[in-house]
């Protein structure tokens, strides 16, 4: 009976490092990094990670194909009379800060128009909708206003929101503020990133935040800014930022010679005007060739030398008693 004791507790212990992690329904990533193999370290069995999304309606291949769920965006007015072809997901989101300038731009009365005509038909094939994800400034809440007071019969499940700056305070106020004025919505946070240049202080805001969203009911999701920008080393490996926001290690490497063709930025000027923006990165990776150990093998390593000899002594003990 004992022998078979041990062997079951050998078994369990082999399941549990095999076995992937719970993913955080909450957790999601921004993903508009054009390296395809970047989205694995997100993808992996360990990762919490549970939804993705690329400010686009269609999802490329690398993340078409992954064991995340893709919420697809109608970013501005442009194509949106394709979207509805475009979307089979659990979820779908319009439009990219309508209030800003330098974002999708758009009227509220116009949006509302274009949401009705293109965007509450979707209802209809059950998907949930979410609403305008407007800027953090002082347009985004009298945006967002002049919209519903506009788009009486739209159907709004959620509403996204996005936040830049400095403290969890702050972030706490907005996100409070923002649930006072609209109780009937649940939110998501589709973007959010503390802005300070005190990897600590942003270590700490991330950790935080994210066990505060997670304990509250009206959050539904969000997604820190970005997976692409400041979770990852020069080769693609997970820093410490990314280690803890994934709640995994690094399981793939790649080293690039030459970086993304586009320019982001993280914060545009508008999501919060008291704080600059956090970066600008024309390039995300360098050609620095970095050669890293594979945490997985570093795993069987460890059980192999570590734990399977302490599971045969426990064992040889039961055994003898």
């Amino acid at each position: 009976m004992l022998v078979h004791l041990s062997f079951f507790l050998s078994v369990c212990l082999w399941i549990s490092l095999a076995s992937g992690r719970t993913k955080n329904p909450k957790r999601g990533i921004g993903y508009a990094g054009d390296v395809p193999g970047d989205i694995i370290n997100a993808n992996q069995s360990n990762s919490l990670i549970s939804w993705d999304y690329n400010w686009a309606s269609i999802p490329p291949d690398y993340l078409a194909t992954a064991n995340i769920s893709y919420i697809p965006m109608q970013w501005g007015s442009v194509g949106i009379d394709s979207f509805a072809s475009d979307v089979q997901a659990q979820g779908a989101t319009a439009f990219n800060e309508p209030d800003f300038i330098d974002e999708s731009n758009m009227e509220p009365a116009d949006a509302a128009k274009l949401w009705m005509q293109f965007l509450q038909p979707l209802k209809s094939q059950g998907i949930r909708l979410g609403g305008p994800a407007v800027t953090a400034s002082s347009t985004g809440v009298p945006w967002l206003q002049a919209f519903f007071a506009a788009c009486t019969n739209c159907t709004i499940d959620f509403l996204p929101l996005h936040w830049y700056g400095s403290g969890v305070d702050a972030f706490y106020n907005y996100i409070w503020s923002i649930h006072g004025q609209f109780p009937q919505y649940p939110i998501w946070i589709t973007e959010y990133a503390e802005t300070s240049a005190n990897q600590s202080v942003v270590m700490d805001f991330m950790n935080q935040t994210t066990v505060y969203m997670d304990g509250l009911s009206w959050i539904e999701r969000y997604a820190w800014f970005g997976y692409f920008v400041n979770m990852l080393t020069d080769d693609g490996a997970l820093n410490a930022l990314g280690q803890l926001y994934t709640g995994a290690k690094t399981v793939h490497t790649e080293n690039v010679t030459s970086g993304p063709t586009a320019t982001y930025n993280t914060v545009n000027g508008a999501d919060n005007p008291t704080f600059a923006p956090a970066s600008t990165f024309p390039a995300v990776f360098s050609s620095a060739v970095i050669s890293r150990e594979s945490p997985l093998s570093l795993v069987v390593l460890f059980v192999t030398v570590v734990l399977a000899p302490i599971v045969i002594g426990i064992s040889g003990i039961l055994y003898a008693a």
